[in-house]
């Protein structure tokens, strides 16, 4: 499997740099289309921006050569059939509150099949969480879940990577024009 991290070791960060450059042209694309700071609330704009990330992280990896990556695709479709361009994704899960039920205690199982429970349930938690895992029938193979879930973590990373930069240099370029004394609330 190869991601952003695998050509760091052989270049000298040739294929990550070309990822995050991507992926930041992508952003900002992103978020001129969507114009997140026209919405009106605070969440609003942070799901303006989250689903601008998302997408761009998608759309980067995808042009950078998804090969057997399902994830890209999947966030890119939930993007289009929401009516949203680069600068939209899925809409966001709504946790449903479970209620604890205890079961009468059974008699102990052998350590195999509580190994076993304990995977089902792991997997269909990582089926929840990687987009589009859950609808793929390719993914039943918990090997290839596992190369999704990697790929999409590492992806991921870089996400966080370009987004801490970009947000950096936002606050940089903003002491700079307000000057250290007003960004420090020291002005009058």
């Amino acid at each position: 499997m190869r991601g952003p991290n695998a050509a760091t070791a052989t270049s000298k960060g040739g294929a990550m740099a070309g990822f995050k450059q991507d992926l930041l042209r992508n952003l900002l694309l992103g978020i001129r289309a969507c114009r997140p700071f026209d919405a009106t609330s605070l969440e609003d704009r942070k799901r303006a921006v989250k689903r601008s990330a998302d997408v761009a992280m998608a759309a980067a990896r995808a042009a950078a050569g998804g090969g057997r990556a399902r994830w890209p695709k999947a966030i890119l479709a939930a993007a289009a059939a929401s009516g949203h361009s680069p600068g939209g994704i899925r809409k966001a899960r709504k946790s449903a509150c479970k209620r604890v039920v205890r079961r009468p205690r059974r008699a102990t199982a052998s350590c195999d099949v509580v190994a076993r429970r304990l995977v089902r349930s792991r997997t269909m938690a990582l089926r929840k969480v990687i987009p589009g895992a859950d609808a793929t029938a390719a993914m039943d193979d918990e090997a290839v879940l596992l190369r999704e879930t990697i790929d999409y973590a590492v992806h991921l990373r870089a996400q966080v990577d370009v987004l801490r930069r970009v947000s950096a240099a936002v606050q940089r370029s903003t002491f700079l024009r307000d000057g250290p004394a007003q960004s420090m609330g020291g002005g009058s």
